[in-house]
């Protein structure tokens, strides 16, 4: 499944310049984009009291919207986000991470149908025993406007939260998604 996603996410990148021949407009990234994602995600915790170590990995599924603003070659905007991961811990605990929400600030330069971008912000985490906790969330990202509506994109966010739930637990979880949007 995994190489599937990748592999016609690859493909429409790859054909996104033939794609946007039939525009020859110059690319404007105002706009909302609603759009899903798929990845990868590894994470690891560290209990403070204990002196434990624990890390685990998984796969990603999930939706984003976000809203665009473009001044010149400069970009702005917001984004919310909801990934389901699929992440146990490795140290037998039976931990897993389930639920991630993130609201971020992005900001970032476009040249024509190209957009990178940082992020940072909020995010709240859940997971099946130890509860649920706030957090912070910074990334950064490359968006392609295949044509003027479909996007095509790969984000990085890293996600931190400290004293995870209450807890001596300080987690840190790192995500790679595949995103593809459409754009309003």
């Amino acid at each position: 499944m995994r190489l599937l996603a990748v592999s016609v996410l690859a493909l429409c990148v790859a054909a996104g310049p033939a794609l946007a021949s039939e525009d020859k407009q110059d690319a404007d990234w105002t706009g909302v984009q609603l759009g899903v994602l798929y990845g990868y995600s590894w994470m690891q915790d560290y209990n403070n009291t204990l002196r434990l170590h624990a890390e685990g990995d998984g796969d990603v599924m999930g939706v984003y919207a976000a809203a665009n603003k473009q001044f010149g070659a400069l970009v702005g905007g917001v984004e919310v986000s909801y990934a389901r991961h699929d992440n146990m811990f490795t140290d037998g605990s039976g931990v897993v991470v389930e639920n991630v929400f993130a609201a971020k600030l992005r900001a970032g330069v476009a040249r024509d149908r190209v957009h990178i971008y940082g992020t940072a912000g909020l995010t709240h985490g859940t997971t099946n025993l130890a509860g649920d906790d706030w957090g912070a969330v910074f990334g950064f990202g490359l968006d392609v406007l295949l044509t003027r509506s479909i996007v095509a994109g790969a984000q990085y966010n890293y996600y931190t939260y400290t004293n995870f739930n209450d807890t001596t637990i300080d987690a840190q979880l790192s995500e790679l998604s595949f995103r593809l949007g459409y754009k309003f």
